[in-house]
């Protein structure tokens, strides 16, 4: 929704709200659901199973477009083209070469300068103007043609695919959009978009007094997919596995996105639920996807665009080394990516065995998130994935890491009455193990820790740059 939308949307009452939504759920299918996006869905569901010299020509051929339509149309990559003195004849005989001859667009450029990045192709028109939801608060501009929306629901129609979900199956999404008003203190916390089948549930209202209901609608809702903030998903599973609560239907499959998803939080997701949680990773800004298949492997949708994956020095990561990623896109051809530091974070795969879901695509081995989602100590140097400290505790409701510098760790979290001095001994050393004897750890029990403004939760904050 555009910015006068929202504030209507905002400020109208319940059933209003309801009308809107799916007025703008209408447009929006209608926009999405076009003759091109069923033949790019076509073209990329064939993609996923074809051998990897076919996929890696598909990959150089659309590079080879993108660079073009830079080269010609868009004036920040122009100038660029032009310092380097890079040629048309340069992007059609080696696009690889160019690319890694680009500069680094960074996020700062990426929001500032974001006029200067629209793609003038007069055959592009702007059919849709969004927003970032971001970490700072400050939202990032995003416009999108055609293509670009197409594209981009088609590679996500192609991941429900391979998850065996179909376009109207009946599906639940939780995300940072403020579906009710965030004050509202009884049901219903949720609105139902009729064209999608798609049922919005708000993140806001997920308290202890609030989950039997959340409960008892998904209950008679039966939805085929969960799609949602990780943090959101497993709120609701540990309410289900701590109360044995009854669900009298099993979701064909969970999809996490927008967080990390840690793996306590997928073992008590698949435990409430008994289904498998997906992870997965893009960007509202357009970068390239990764998915996860049956088996597991996180694997890269090159076909979407390319990855590069640099180490703190700045140089190609090796396997199994935590990377920064750094993306060029062939989703988002209205603004394009080339080069983009997104800012998140990945650990590299140690070896590219084959997968046997048949993709011969590459992949990763986790997706860590953000950059400060990274901690790090003079003694152990950059550490990520912190959900291992917490194995094996107890009674810990919800906790966040906050380093405020490179000696002191911050911990908030709730705890509800199995949470002892045992556990917050044994926590203090798992920490300790991780990040290093040097380190001083407070530990602040709370009764709440607040989203953020997107409605994300980050459980893991650096306040420092390395």
């Amino acid at each position: 929704m555009g910015n006068i939308k929202d504030i209507l949307y905002r400020h109208s009452p319940l059933f209003i709200k309801g009308i809107l939504l799916n007025l703008i759920a209408k447009k929006n299918h209608k926009k999405r659901y076009t003759v091109s996006y069923e033949e790019y869905l076509k073209e990329y569901l064939t993609l996923w199973q074809q051998d990897r010299n076919t996929v890696l020509a598909y990959q150089s051929k659309m590079l080879v477009k993108l660079l073009a339509e830079c080269y010609h149309y868009v004036p920040y990559y122009q100038k660029d083209f032009k310092t380097k003195n890079i040629s048309l004849s340069d992007i059609q005989n080696d696009p690889y070469a160019v690319l890694s001859q680009l500069s680094i667009l960074s996020k700062d450029t990426r929001k500032q300068k974001v006029d200067d990045l629209v793609n003038l192709n007069p055959n592009r028109a702007v059919t849709e103007i969004g927003f970032s939801s971001g970490t700072s608060g400050a939202p990032t501009k995003n416009y999108l043609d055609d293509e670009s929306t197409e594209r981009a629901f088609a590679l996500w129609s192609r991941f429900h695919k391979n998850i065996r979900i179909e376009k109207g199956d009946k599906n639940v999404r939780f995300s940072g959009r403020l579906i009710v008003n965030p004050l509202r203190k009884k049901p219903p916390f949720w609105i139902y978009n009729f064209v999608d089948r798609q049922l919005f549930m708000s993140a806001y209202h997920l308290k202890d007094e609030n989950l039997r209901y959340y409960v008892e609608k998904l209950n008679k809702f039966k939805p085929k997919l969960l799609d949602g903030y990780p943090s959101a998903l497993y709120i609701l599973a540990r309410y289900i596995n701590k109360n044995a609560v009854k669900l009298n239907f099993v979701p064909t499959a969970i999809a996490g996105t927008a967080e990390t998803l840690y793996d306590y939080q997928r073992i008590e997701i698949e435990k409430a639920f008994g289904c498998r949680i997906y992870n997965q990773y893009a960007s509202s800004e357009g970068s390239p996807f990764i998915t996860e298949c049956h088996n597991g492997k996180l694997h890269i949708n090159e076909d979407s665009g390319i990855f590069e994956f640099l180490n703190y020095k700045n140089e190609e990561a090796k396997p199994g080394e935590l990377a920064r990623l750094v993306v060029t896109s062939f989703r988002n051809w209205k603004t394009p990516l080339l080069r983009y530091d997104i800012q998140d974070t990945v650990q590299v795969a140690a070896r590219q065995d084959p997968c046997a879901c048949g993709c011969k695509m590459h992949y990763v081995e986790k997706i860590i998130g953000r950059e400060d989602d990274i901690l790090w100590t003079e003694e152990k140097g950059y550490v990520g994935r912190m959900d291992t400290a917490y194995k094996g505790l107890e009674g810990i409701v919800k906790s966040q890491l906050i380093q405020e510098r490179k000696d002191l760790l911050v911990v908030n979290q709730i705890v509800d009455d199995t949470y002892n001095t045992r556990m917050d001994q044994l926590l203090r050393d798992n920490l300790k193990d991780r990040l290093g004897e040097n380190l001083t750890i407070i530990i602040n029990i709370v009764n709440d820790i607040p989203l953020g403004s997107n409605g994300k939760f980050k459980a893991v904050v650096r306040k420092f740059k390395i």
